[in-house]
């Protein structure tokens, strides 16, 4: 849930009513907004100065053409402006460290998937997201999403250790502190770190100063304990000193991938080539196929003879395992990322997280049917900033009671607790728009009977002056 806006927040950024923030970091502050629709979106002002996003427009191009798989999608976005912005979808649910919670089993390999989705979509586009903690992600109703990352004006793309340190240390790759380039592999350190917490509540390089955590990501190998095998020995690769040694993010989704079929199959771990087999049964252990001279399992010969595609599999909501265990060429960039999407998809999260559009909208209809005719008026009043309740006092008075936090009353003053609903509240938004055509229309009668009496009083004057009597 979005912060109130404090004192030098903006009302308005383009097309975007700015409701709240949602936080604030080294990159710079995201709000909660509202576009012209009423559709609820994320928008991030970045800090400094605004000239040095002019030339931005070509990356935040390239994060917006990104697969969309694990993240949340980039809508919109003003680098050329006083103030830039970029404007992504909204994404309800608590940060992974917020949830305050530690993930085991099937939900700890999901997210693992989840954030290496991400980050090989991200990376495959050119992107290297620079600020992987726990914060920046979000446990979705639909699965895990990262965000937190965006275009990087040029004093970032040659940040100092300090700099990063001072904003995540434990989540900091070892190259960042010797000055070594901070490319993809510190996004694959960052995810190993981030597992860890996930698994154990806390930070795989902890210490009561910023000294000691740069003393541990530097010299100091986590207890990996806590986490189950495969995904451990996952997670130690990541972390390796050496960026050299880390594994990229691909590779990371593709061994998930497969241990989550392995797991769904209830088989051994299958050799990396059986996934990309000619023929995949021929592969397969065999607790898995049918005795010899027996029937073939179903599944094997509806595939085998239909020879489906591993997209044609994913389209019919087939078992995932199945799915990699009957793809007869190898896994493409756009197979892991489905996959992983659909592990991903897995660990939903529910949230009770709604815009401020759902929260009026609900407060409506519990409305005594009798005094709703008088909302429309009140409310307009209120986007107006002309006060309220008047007139009917006792009616809107309920009516302002009714919707709670969104009114702010003080005496016989009201306004708008927020003001960006008339955009998130779609009802509200009609009544406007109606009213606006109803004095556009009345302003147009008005100048219509202004002309028809002033032809009137001329055509008067001109027929005495022709009779030429007194005017």
């Amino acid at each position: 849930m979005a912060a109130k806006l404090i004192e030098g927040d903006p009302q308005r950024l383009g097309d975007y009513r700015l409701a709240g923030r949602l936080g604030a970091g080294r990159r710079g502050v995201v709000y909660e907004a509202y576009d012209s629709g009423g559709r609820r979106v994320a928008v991030k002002v970045p800090h400094g100065d605004s000239e040095l996003w002019r030339p931005l427009a070509g990356e935040v191009a390239a994060i917006r053409a990104a697969a969309p798989y694990c993240t949340a999608r980039v809508i919109d976005a003003d680098c050329a402006g006083a103030r830039p912005y970029v404007v992504s979808e909204y994404v309800a649910g608590p940060s992974l460290r917020g949830a305050g919670r530690t993930l085991a089993g099937p939900d700890l390999l999901h997210l693992a998937a989840a954030l290496a989705t991400a980050l090989t979509a991200l990376h495959e586009a050119g992107i290297v997201h620079r600020d992987l903690t726990p914060d920046n992600v979000l446990l979705g109703p639909d699965g895990p999403r990262v965000v937190g990352f965006g275009p990087v004006s040029p004093t970032e793309t040659t940040l100092t250790w300090p700099r990063l340190a001072m904003s995540a240390p434990a989540y900091t790759a070892p190259e960042a502190f010797t000055g070594r380039e901070y490319g993809p592999a510190a996004d694959v350190f960052a995810w190993g770190a981030v597992v860890f917490h996930a698994a154990t509540g806390r930070e795989a390089f902890e210490g009561s100063s910023l000294g000691t955590v740069m003393h541990r990501v530097l010299s100091v190998d986590p207890d990996l304990g806590p986490i189950p095998q495969p995904l451990r020995a996952l997670v130690a690769d990541a972390l390796a000193k050496d960026p050299e040694r880390r594994p990229t993010a691909r590779d990371l989704l593709r061994d998930l991938v497969h241990a989550d079929a392995t797991v769904r199959l209830g088989a051994p771990c299958l050799a990396p080539d059986c996934l990309t087999h000619a023929s995949p049964a021929a592969c397969l252990p065999a607790a898995c196929l049918a005795p010899s001279g027996g029937e073939a399992p179903r599944w094997a010969q509806e595939w085998t003879a239909e020879r489906l595609t591993a997209e044609e599999v994913l389209g019919r909501r087939v078992c995932l395992a199945d799915a990699l265990l009957v793809a007869r060429a190898p896994l493409t960039l756009d197979f892991l990322l489905a996959a992983g999407g659909a592990m991903a998809a897995r660990l939903r999260t529910p949230c009770d997280d709604p815009g401020l559009g759902t929260v009026a909208e609900d407060a409506y209809v519990t409305l005594d049917p009798a005094d709703r005719p008088f909302a429309p008026a009140m409310f307009l009043r209120l986007a107006d900033g002309r006060g309220g309740p008047r007139g009917t006092r006792g009616t809107e008075e309920r009516i302002a009671e009714a919707f709670g936090p969104l009114v702010v009353r003080a005496g016989d003053l009201a306004r708008l607790a927020d003001p960006a609903l008339p955009y998130a509240w779609p009802r509200l938004a009609g009544w406007i728009e109606a009213d606006r055509d109803a004095r556009a229309r009345l302003a147009r009668d008005r100048l219509f009977w202004l002309a028809l009496t002033t032809l009137l009083t001329l055509a008067l004057v001109v027929a005495l002056a022709t009779r030429g009597g007194p005017v």
